[in-house]
């Protein structure tokens, strides 16, 4: 008997191990079908799937990425319509458990997603880009970057403790708190002016870093301004890994709402990527987008550097969001996570 033993058990396990690669083959979601329409001035693609999956977007620069956890891509049914604003889509695997759509846009879009619950069914919506804060931003620097300000007083902050196994351990990371002095920034929908807002993030921002074991610089920790030339100069001078800009957005229009993230130099793209997705996961405002814009501090920064705009203060729900500093550490951990995936990602 002991010697049928093993043969039995093996026979068990392998039938076993069949039946279940069986099932969860048989129970693996496909993105099916996908129809594509237009309506009210409006691109929608309507994506349907053999199973329940919550479709994720991210939008980077004219790629807008739609995710499908859970899904393969099989071979959906696909009719592609004319469309100004789309040029393409594409499929593929993102990796052995994520469906992707790859949409090729040929101009600056806005998009919504909608995931119908019950009918295995997803609604992307794609329309023109409402305006933004691109003109005042630039209008901004034009008025503030030849003028003269207070001189800089940068202060560096060691790690909290000094671990071998930390992620951050040697990084040296610069954060730069928009506005300040008798510059506020945004006014909003309330009280708080976007320079108090920024400094009070970066400082939340700056304790996650350095316990996390990195060494942070705040180029500025009290209420002045100074010259973004003068800002510049020194961040590039201390031999830093990284520069994050911090700032709100605003506009005329109190509709727009949500999170973007601005780059220039090529060498900040992968930085910016892991950025943008982490800061739009994280605090789970609308995706605006990632952009290549040559604001003075990305453009001129020799290191990777990203601007952030994680909310719009001109939106009375988002202003009241942003305000709160439950949103600014949830934004502090969602800064720090960009921060780790794109020092974990990249090759030595």
């Amino acid at each position: 008997m002991r010697n049928l033993r093993a043969p039995v058990f093996c026979f068990l396990l392998s039938t076993f191990y069949f039946l279940f690669s069986f099932i969860s083959y048989a129970e693996t979601v496909r993105l099916d079908r996908i129809e594509m329409k237009r309506d009210r001035g409006y691109d929608y693609l309507d994506v349907y799937t053999t199973g329940w999956s919550e479709a994720k977007g991210l939008l980077l620069e004219n790629k807008l990425y739609i995710d499908f956890p859970g899904a393969v891509v099989g071979q959906p049914e696909f009719l592609k319509r004319k469309s100004k604003r789309i040029a393409d889509i594409a499929f593929e695997q993102k990796d052995k458990t994520t469906a992707r759509l790859v949409i090729t846009l040929k101009k600056s879009v806005d998009y919504d997603i909608v995931n119908v619950f019950g009918r295995d069914k997803t609604v992307i919506e794609i329309g023109d880009r409402l305006d933004g804060g691109f003109t005042r931003q630039f209008a901004w620097e034009t008025k503030i970057a030849g003028k003269k300000g207070a001189p800089l007083k940068p202060v560096k902050l060691a790690p909290v403790v000094a671990r071998a196994d930390l992620p951050l351990r040697g990084k040296t990371i610069i954060l730069d708190p928009g506005h300040g002095g008798d510059d506020p920034g945004a006014a909003g929908c309330g009280s708080l002016p976007e320079k108090e807002l920024t400094l009070l993030t970066a400082r939340a921002c700056a304790e996650r870093l350095r316990e996390a074991g990195a060494a942070v610089i705040l180029t500025r920790d009290e209420d002045r301004r100074s010259n973004l030339r003068d800002v510049m100069s020194f961040a590039n001078g201390t031999n830093a890994d990284i520069f994050i800009s911090i700032h709100y957005n605003s506009t005329e229009n109190g509709r727009i709402a949500g999170s973007e993230t601005y780059y220039h130099n090529p060498v900040s793209r992968r930085f910016a990527e892991a950025m943008h997705e982490a800061v739009v996961r994280g605090v789970g405002e609308k995706d605006r987008g990632l952009h290549r814009v040559p604001f003075y501090t990305v453009k001129n920064a020799r290191m990777p550097s990203v601007l952030l705009e994680p909310a719009y203060l001109s939106n009375e729900e988002e202003y009241e969001r942003a305000s709160s500093a439950s949103f600014r550490e949830k934004l502090a951990g969602s800064i720090l996570k960009g921060v780790k995936e794109y020092f974990g990602s990249r090759t030595h």
